[in-house]
């Protein structure tokens, strides 16, 4: 976050260059496949199951990476919902078994250009792999119309609590449930409830689909 100091760690360093070999072996696993495929043309061919679910968890993970970096400037969180999807893209494998080379490529360009703000070198060769002649510097970035966003949307999500700026719980919930709800459902967490029961809330801190903070006192 950036309002903490940074701590440096050897051992962060180490965790980042594996998770980038990974994507950089992933994407050049595809490349092949991918890099004459035609390009993804959302809504106008049915999809399979596999194929739905590649795309919602890309799309929900753009979605997501584009608010830290525009509203939160929390490029830790983007990270780390980079890995994760990077971590089901794998789960998914092997591709090619029911994903069409031009979902792969959608797939793997969005990737690509999430991950290109903070590896901007690495990037632009994984774009260059995934076929495209002109660099990444000229590359838009993604954003997703309504249509998928109404993909990308989970039917119900889970919120971490937290009471002073620590995690004391976790709530599900309906997308796009309100404050209100979220707060009086937080209250009846019994780790939340510990640590929140007898003092009074100065303040919530609430962000939709995404986080609850009570700072109580």
């Amino acid at each position: 976050p950036p309002e903490k100091d940074l701590e440096w760690s050897e051992e962060s360093i180490e965790g980042s260059w594996r998770f980038l070999n990974r994507v950089y072996r992933l994407i050049e696993r595809h490349a092949e496949a991918v890099r004459h495929a035609a390009s993804f043309d959302f809504g106008r061919t049915a999809m399979s199951e596999k194929e739905r679910e590649l795309i919602a968890i890309t799309y929900r993970t753009l979605d997501r990476v584009t608010s830290d970096f525009e509203t939160r400037w929390h490029f830790n969180s983007a990270i780390a919902l980079i890995m994760e999807l990077t971590n089901e893209i794998y789960a998914a494998e092997p591709l090619e078994q029911g994903a069409r080379p031009e979902v792969r490529r959608e797939v793997l360009e969005m990737l690509t250009l999430m991950l290109a703000p903070m590896v901007p070198h690495l990037a632009e060769e994984l774009w260059e792999k995934l076929g495209h002649t002109e660099g990444l510097w000229n590359a838009k970035w993604p954003y997703l119309g309504v249509d998928r966003v109404e993909l990308a949307r989970e039917d119900e999500v889970e919120i971490p609590v937290q009471v002073n700026g620590r995690v004391r719980g976790r709530v599900k919930v309906a997308a796009g449930a309100g404050e209100e709800e979220v707060v009086k459902l937080a209250l009846a967490d019994p780790g939340v409830a510990h640590h929140a029961d007898g003092k009074r809330i100065v303040k919530k801190i609430f962000v939709p689909d995404r986080l609850l903070n009570l700072v109580v006192g």
